[in-house]
């Protein structure tokens, strides 16, 4: 795993790199309870959104660790693979010490009626974070390609993964 820190940024919490993370680089491992979607909040709003949605019906809660803080962005520096091992975060750009860890959360929302607004800043933002079926067909192709789609949204979708 790789030093990491959390700390105060724009969107509350974030969670930060204390050193070079290499393309491929696992960042961190996804530890929180397996609830079902029936077990979510109600309202489900983004005050208590720590939950990763896993499955078609499936999600990761919060671990009360550093896992919880990740934060969204449109143009994001990591993503979700799902392995033998459990669920992590790996790194798809290089990502220099001090810098904020991201991924987009629409690479594992599938069929969840949820939808947040989105202020991430980046020059890509959608303004929307949405199912991954919403998004551009040239960003999906792209997560698809750098093996962050789960299995479960390219069967439900009829895609192949390249990884």
């Amino acid at each position: 795993m790789k030093k990491l820190e959390q700390k105060n940024c724009e969107h509350g919490r974030g969670v930060f790199s204390k050193e070079y993370i290499e393309v491929g680089d696992e960042i961190l491992k996804f530890n929180g309870p397996v609830v079902g979607i029936n077990d979510l909040p109600k309202p489900y709003t983004a005050e208590n959104d720590y939950y990763l949605q896993i499955g078609e019906n499936l999600f990761i809660g919060p671990s009360g660790e550093i896992d919880d803080y990740v934060n969204h962005s449109c143009e994001p520096n990591s993503g979700i693979k799902f392995d033998m091992d459990g669920i992590k975060l790996v790194a798809i750009n290089s990502i220099a010490a001090g810098h904020q860890i991201t991924f987009d959360y629409s690479t594992t929302m599938h069929n969840f009626d949820y939808e947040m607004k989105c202020a991430c800043g980046s020059n890509k933002c959608r303004r929307r974070v949405e199912n991954f079926i919403e998004l551009p067909r040239e960003t999906q192709a792209r997560y698809v390609k750098l093996g962050i789609v789960p299995d479960y949204i390219l069967d439900l979708l009829g895609l192949q993964s390249y990884s």
